[in-house]
């Protein structure tokens, strides 16, 4: 559930976004007010505008066109975990680490993005992020270290990389999947993965053994950096960045593909992801144009069903009309 966002929270994520500046991290280009127009009407807002990273979503990548390798993956999670050291280094923990919140560039390079829960201090409480990968401390509403936490956050991303799926539903001692991992039983755990992929070589060993050390249970028990980086997995072979470059075009082209079929099946879904996908996201921007935003769908409302599993929701107290107009 999205909490309550205020001009502090705002303030603090642009502090620390001014504070970065890493190749595999978004960079804040501007933030301040600026006049959001929309039929007509126009609104001073609070703006942050981030640099262009044309390439998507990694989630997209990974749902729409299927698993990387496990050497496409150990490329990305090279950047990422170059990413992670250096706001680890300099104090920052990000807290909402997901793969929904790793874009990719022109040239197909990981950008972390989405600071809004980052903090600086050393041990939190707060229980903030996503729910699904929230690291167990997080969830029994310990205090943490957001370090370590971020850590356990690595271990999910990765995951979801090489399996295109979840590695559990959360990480909880009554969870079917994590039960495993937090009862050192992490055999049971591959056991069931590997049986989902219908291929006992799916996983490689040293796969396993990196992935079962970012998700122990116990904080002090999981990788560190430090240790990732000595890993026998992490160390392995390497793509060339024009081998991902020949990939991931041939998977941007599945992916339109893809959203051109679901337009011949639902044109006012597909237009909307076809917008999504060219980076026409709603007010990400600042400037000063009056023209208004072009409507790209028709509104199809229904009853909230809360057995029904999206990766992409929220909740809110404000009417359906008052959404319409702000997105719209």
């Amino acid at each position: 559930m999205m909490e309550h966002v205020n001009m502090d929270d705002i303030e603090k994520e642009v502090e620390i976004l001014k504070q970065i500046e890493h190749p595999y991290i978004t960079k804040l280009v501007e933030a301040g007010n600026c006049q959001l127009s929309s039929r007509g009407r126009s609104n001073e807002v609070y703006c942050i505008a981030l640099e262009v990273a044309s390439g998507g979503e990694l989630f997209d990548f990974i749902s729409m066109t299927g698993a990387f390798s496990e050497d496409v993956a150990r490329y990305f999670f090279h950047q990422f975990l170059d990413a992670l050291e250096y706001l680890h280094e300099k104090g920052i923990s990000h807290r909402d680490l997901k793969t929904e919140n790793i874009l990719l560039d022109k040239n197909f390079n990981l950008k972390i993005a989405d600071f809004g829960y980052a903090s600086e201090k050393g041990s939190n409480q707060t229980q903030v992020g996503t729910p699904d990968y929230m690291a167990p401390e997080i969830l029994q509403g310990e205090k943490y270290s957001g370090q370590i936490a971020d850590i356990f956050g690595a271990g999910l991303i990765l995951f979801m990389m090489h399996a295109q799926s979840k590695a559990f539903l959360k990480a909880e001692q009554s969870d079917p999947y994590y039960k495993n991992i937090a009862s050192n039983r992490p055999d049971k755990f591959w056991k069931e993965h590997v049986k989902s992929k219908g291929d006992e070589h799916y996983f490689s060993e040293e796969f396993k053994d990196l992935i079962t050390g970012l998700f122990a249970y116990n904080p002090f028990h999981r990788l560190t950096i430090s240790e990732v980086r000595s890993h026998a997995w992490f160390n392995g072979y390497l793509p060339t960045s024009d081998e991902i470059k020949e990939e991931f075009r041939r998977r941007k082209a599945d992916l339109e593909e893809e959203l051109k079929r679901q337009k011949d099946e639902d044109p006012t879904q597909a237009e909307f992801d076809t917008a999504l996908l060219e980076g026409n996201s709603v007010h990400r921007g600042i400037g000063d144009s009056d023209e208004e935003t072009k409507e790209i769908c028709e509104r199809e409302e229904q009853e909230y069903d809360e057995d029904f599993e999206n990766y992409h929701k929220f909740f809110s107290t404000s009417s359906v009309e008052d959404l319409w107009t702000n997105l719209c």
